[in-house]
């Protein structure tokens, strides 16, 4: 999935949790951050240790 289309999905996601526009913001501009950091392995790595 590419990085807009996957941006979108999340919105759309924030927006029905009830999230302000600021947060949106927020959230949006963290992921981008964090797709531009680490690769997708190393992302999945990371949600793993979390669970």
């Amino acid at each position: 999935m590419k990085e807009e289309k996957f941006i979108q999905y999340v919105t759309v996601a924030l927006k029905n949790l009830g999230y302000t526009k600021a947060s949106i913001f927020n959230v949006e501009g963290e992921i981008k951050r964090l797709l531009k950091r680490y690769s997708t392995e190393e992302i999945k790595d990371k949600v793993d240790k979390m669970k």
